[in-house]
């Protein structure tokens, strides 16, 4: 009797805990749900279920949800949401639900789809009369999201547990690359990169089945899932992420924190730097920059800056790898480069990288666009000051040569007629022109073309006129010799002018100028050594 007794009390225990299982895995929902909207909804199910949902909200937005339940499984309740509709619902065994119109996701793969893939290298190496060649010699370009993508070659020989994964983040809609993005395993937060400025990462996982989160500023949170075999090549294309002003959510990610993080540096797009008001409606990147903690004007009537007690000769500005010396047009109201041609701005206020050379104060270092490698695109403004236009995409269709082109001018001499008598003579013009090409001859070699052109000529109600020049070229060439050694080689030539002069008393007249030029040659080799070591 007594054994009998023991034993009821053991089933009961295995009982009670199959049953609490079951409870965590199919939670219970109660609520309340009357005129709600798609994103209320979810958001509902989501804090009692701990399940993710997708959707495209635009397919939602003239549904809404008037129906109360109580203890009720959530199968039950999206039925009984989606009763009587063109709606429908999937969920996958990893709590992942997936909401569409006219269509059924299919989230069960077929029997036996993960016995050969394994997380040990052994197991992927069995079977090899099932060895399958997944194409090696062209990136995999990853959009969707539910997808598994096999990386590498199926039942390599190569029994090593680990494998390198390479490749390019790029703009969906334009093709270009996108730099600063992080990516991370979902399964070891620990495991990360971030993108270089030519888009580029290289990231060492063991073998077998992973899931990589992407995120970065603009664009929506992503991620994919991959099945790696071996050293392989996966391109990923990002999308713009357009949020609705509806509600403010304020929440904490840690798995945001950008790795490999660098003291003193300061990071800022072309979206957020024309957000910031300015003189005339002309973004401007130099007004930005001093928006930045530790960054002060040196004053009135010009776009120079210092960085924490500095002087503004001791700051490095570099364009595309060009020296630029004055950054400035029009008695300083702008600045020489013209922001629909920019991606990007990095400020270096310490702890300034060997590459950059010697200078003692910052370094702001300027990237420009790579231009729309699907469509011919352009864009042009008029203003009461200058007007500016740019042109770009591919030069010949579905080709990897792309194009981007900016140029600004002003006519400000009618400005100055109207200003009091004393400047009724005076005259300012100014220009610069951007030409940048981007051409990937192959999977691992890629050339960058930079020209940059700028003129300044000016004199106030007198007869002396001032006038300064720069022009800059650049020619960089980036090769990846495998996916963790890759090289950025730059030549480069600078120029710059300034020249004063009188010619109104011919006793008097003088002309005075000085110019600076310099060629370069530089070679940046990157290894990514490890998950921890660059």
């Amino acid at each position: 009797m007594r054994h009998n007794y023991f034993l009821f009390i053991i089933l009961f225990s295995f009982s009670y805990s199959g049953l609490s299982g079951q409870e965590k895995n199919n939670p219970l929902i109660t609520g309340d749900f009357k005129e709600l909207k798609i994103e209320r909804f979810i958001r509902e199910l989501e804090s009692q279920t701990g399940f993710h949902f997708y959707y495209d909200p635009n397919q939602f937005d003239s549904l809404q949800f008037n129906f109360s339940i109580k203890d009720q499984p959530l199968q039950k309740v999206l039925e009984l949401a989606f009763s009587n509709t063109s709606f429908h619902f999937s969920i996958d065994q990893h709590n992942n639900v997936f909401l569409t119109k006219d269509k059924i996701i299919k989230t069960d793969l077929p029997p036996g789809f993960f016995e050969k893939i394994k997380d040990t290298p052994d197991s992927l190496d069995n079977n090899a009369g099932d060895i399958k060649i997944v194409n090696d010699t062209k990136p995999i370009t990853a959009s969707l999201e539910n997808k598994v993508y096999e990386i590498g070659i199926k039942g390599s020989g190569n029994k090593t547990s680990n494998a390198t994964l390479a490749g390019y983040v790029r703009d969906d809609k334009t093709g270009e690359s996108l730099p600063g993005v992080s990516i991370y395993l979902e399964e070891n937060q620990g495991i990360g990169i971030v993108t270089d400025q030519f888009g580029y990462f290289s990231l060492t996982l063991s073998k077998g089945l992973h899931t990589l989160n992407i995120q970065t500023r603009g664009k929506k949170d992503t991620r994919r899932h991959i099945a790696l075999y071996s050293d392989g090549k996966l391109d990923i294309d990002l999308h713009d992420q357009i949020i609705s002003l509806k509600e403010v959510v304020i929440s904490s990610r840690k798995t945001s924190n950008v790795r490999n993080v660098q003291l003193g540096v300061e990071k800022l797009n072309i979206s957020t730097i024309k957000l910031i008001p300015t003189v005339f409606g002309e973004a401007d990147i130099i007004r930005a920059v001093l928006n930045l903690p530790g960054v002060k004007s040196v004053g009135e009537a010009s776009t120079g800056f210092n960085v924490r007690g500095g002087a503004t000769d001791q700051n490095l500005i570099l364009f595309n790898g060009t020296t630029i010396y004055n950054p400035s047009h029009f008695f300083g109201f702008f600045s020489a480069f013209n922001p629909e041609v920019i991606k990007d701005v990095q400020l270096y206020k310490s702890s300034i990288p060997a590459k950059y050379g010697g200078r003692l104060s910052a370094v702001l270092d300027i990237t420009s666009r790579e231009g729309n490698k699907k469509n011919i695109t352009g864009s042009a403004g008029i203003g009461p000051v200058t007007s500016r236009f740019n042109v770009e995409g591919p030069i010949f269709k579905d080709s990897s040569f792309s194009f981007v082109l900016g140029g600004r001018a002003t006519y400000a001499n009618w400005l100055l007629k109207i200003l009091p008598s004393q400047y009724e003579r005076s005259k300012a013009s100014f220009y610069d022109l951007v030409l940048h090409t981007t051409y990937d001859l192959n999977k691992k070699n890629s050339l960058y073309l930079t020209g940059y052109m700028s003129n300044d000529h000016f004199n106030l109600n007198n007869d002396t006129t001032y006038q300064y020049s720069n022009r800059n070229i650049s020619l960089q060439w980036k090769h990846t010799f495998n996916n963790k050694l890759s090289n950025l080689f730059t030549a480069g030539y600078d120029f710059y002018k300034y020249d004063i002069n009188s010619e109104s008393n011919k006793i008097n007249a003088y002309d005075l100028q000085f110019n600076i030029s310099q060629a370069n040659i530089k070679s940046d080799f990157s290894y990514y050594l490890s998950q921890k070591q660059t």
